[in-house]
């Protein structure tokens, strides 16, 4: 027996394939032979499968009894008592999916053919041993058979061959209706932090926005994909991911939204500040802001330059004026501000690496 494979399509939601094919089945009878020049060189003729002995072959593994069937046809039997039967069939079975690395998965289904009245089938259908063929089939829309082989099984009671196919997904539009969407939403998600923090309201919203959007892909991804045990695909990992992702960013924006609104009447820690006008400060790209009391010190040097110059003008005067020791109150606020952009670059660089993090391990 040999399976000319003609379309096959999978039912990801309940697990099964189908396959619509022919079964090339070639059995002896001995009892039906002849001498062609006594019967006018006939050496061949054809007889319907309910006037002759079939082999009652049936899929093992089939989904449900309604779900595969088999065509009663002609088979054609030589005067050497050989017969030929060609029905076509289609077949449902069950397949255990896969989906980890969907949409661009390869499936492995196997169907196990036998007969309950016959204890060997030969896979081997002619001498090219060529038992399974599907350079023919029909090209399915979203799979391609990449492999297939063939294996006699032999059991107790039943034996039957086992046909081992394995197909690859076309996901060639899934590219532009997964991935680039995932990555214009990283790239916003990332960019919110580069505003200033006095725009927390925006950034806020900006993460809901992109919550919904998320949320929204999630749940048509529960549409599409059926609920595997233990074999969640990588994409829904990596959009629940950023889920969760986009809830934490928005607890840091409302940190930093508090801390560069609010009115504080306490000067930032001096170790927070040594640390905001140091090396990581300039690491944060924090050197190039100026404090409000920074400015007004060289107002002052400015002005005692002028007044130096002045004759009338007594210098002794200018030696004890110093208008930035007691900070005035937009100075103490300008000091936090520096403080929620330093968290808003660091929150940038931590979800950036995290982001990379999740993508190298959701890669498919």
């Amino acid at each position: 027996m040999a399976l000319t494979i003609n379309f096959i399509d999978i039912d990801e939601l309940n697990g099964k394939m189908t396959t619509h094919c022919w079964l090339n089945i070639r059995w002896m009878d001995e009892l039906r032979t002849w001498q062609p020049q006594e019967y006018e060189n006939i050496t061949a003729i054809h007889l319907h499968a309910s006037e002759i002995w079939t082999p009652q072959i049936k899929l093992f593994n089939a989904a449900g009894e309604d779900e595969s069937f088999l065509v009663d046809t002609q088979a054609i039997l030589t005067h050497e008592g050989q017969f030929l039967w060609v029905p076509p069939a289609v077949y449902t079975a069950y397949c255990n999916l896969n989906m980890i690395n969907w949409p661009y998965d390869e499936q492995t289904c196997k169907l196990k053919i036998g007969s309950w009245g016959v204890s060997h089938i030969n896979a081997d259908y002619d001498k090219s041993g060529k038992g399974l063929d599907y350079d023919g089939a029909m090209q399915s829309t979203e799979w391609q058979i990449v492999k297939g082989s063939t294996q006699f099984v032999p059991q107790d009671y039943y034996s039957y061959l086992e046909y081992t196919l394995t197909v690859q997904r076309r996901s060639n539009m899934y590219t532009a209706i997964i991935y680039t969407p995932a990555s214009c939403f990283v790239t916003l998600a990332l960019s919110a932090f580069w505003l200033p923090p006095h725009m927390g309201g925006e950034k806020i919203m900006i993460n809901g926005l992109l919550m919904i959007v998320v949320a929204s892909f999630l749940m048509y991804f529960a549409q599409l994909l059926p609920v595997l045990a233990n074999k969640t695909p990588l994409v829904v990992v990596f959009y629940s991911a950023t889920l969760l992702l986009l809830s934490i960013s928005t607890i840091v924006e409302v940190a930093v939204l508090y801390l560069s609104t609010a009115k504080h009447k306490r000067r930032v820690p001096d170790c927070l500040k040594k640390l905001l006008h140091g090396k990581l400060g300039s690491w944060l790209l924090l050197s190039h802001f100026r404090s409000e009391a920074e400015q007004q010190k060289d107002k002052s040097k400015e002005m005692d330059e002028q007044l130096y110059e002045n004759d009338d003008y007594d210098q002794s005067e200018t030696l004890d004026i110093n208008p930035t020791e007691v900070p005035t109150s937009r100075a103490i606020q300008f000091e936090w501000s520096l403080l929620a952009t330093a968290v808003d670059r660091v929150s940038f660089l931590a979800f950036s690496l995290t982001f990379l993090i999740l993508a190298i391990v959701c890669r498919v």
